[in-house]
């Protein structure tokens, strides 16, 4: 008995530690989302708000509510859930949860992201970029990183800071980095 409450112990330590980084990752996407406003330039629109949209599975919870007490481009940001990207409508960032092949994710004047898979990065990577994204976060030396694909961005009409640029690796359409 006591040997099963030491690995009962010992497994709840090493979950909560697993919790603690996930959370931490996406607590640092999640800044990450709300800088993207201050870094890339969007077309003008005519919408009252500045719409961040996450598209599919949510990884963020809790965790961009406070956004909604932001502004950007002059605009109170709204947080919007969808299941599918078709739903994402007037989104000016997309983070997608979860890429679907069989959907393109080119949305014009809108700025898609996803996480990529650290094991799968060049593969998910090469993926993301060929379907229209542009912009995957990905874990290097247990940091978050940014993978940009700057062609993609820009034939969306969306323009990027150079200070951006020098923070992230650009890869091409074809996933390789440039």
């Amino acid at each position: 008995m006591a040997a099963f409450v030491k690995i009962t112990l010992l497994m709840c330590c090493f979950c909560c530690h697993a919790q603690a980084e996930d959370n931490l990752e996406y607590k640092v996407k999640a800044a990450y989302l709300y800088n993207f406003t201050k870094f890339i330039t969007w077309p003008e629109r005519n919408t009252a708000t500045f719409n961040i949209c996450i598209v599919g599975n949510d990884p963020f919870g809790n965790l961009l509510d406070t956004l909604e007490t932001k502004s950007a481009l002059d605009k109170p940001i709204r947080l919007f859930r969808f299941e599918s990207i078709k739903q994402a409508k007037d989104c000016h960032i997309v983070y997608l949860g979860i890429p679907d092949s069989r959907e393109s994710i080119s949305m014009p004047g809108a700025l898609t992201i996803t996480s990529l898979n650290k094991s799968l990065a060049v593969s998910s990577q090469r993926f993301f970029a060929e379907q229209g994204g542009m912009i995957g976060f990905v874990i290097e030396d247990e940091k978050v990183k940014l993978h940009i694909n700057l062609k993609a961005l820009k034939q969306s009409g969306l323009g990027i800071s150079a200070k951006l640029i020098e923070v992230a690796t650009l890869v091409d359409g074809g996933g390789e980095h440039e």
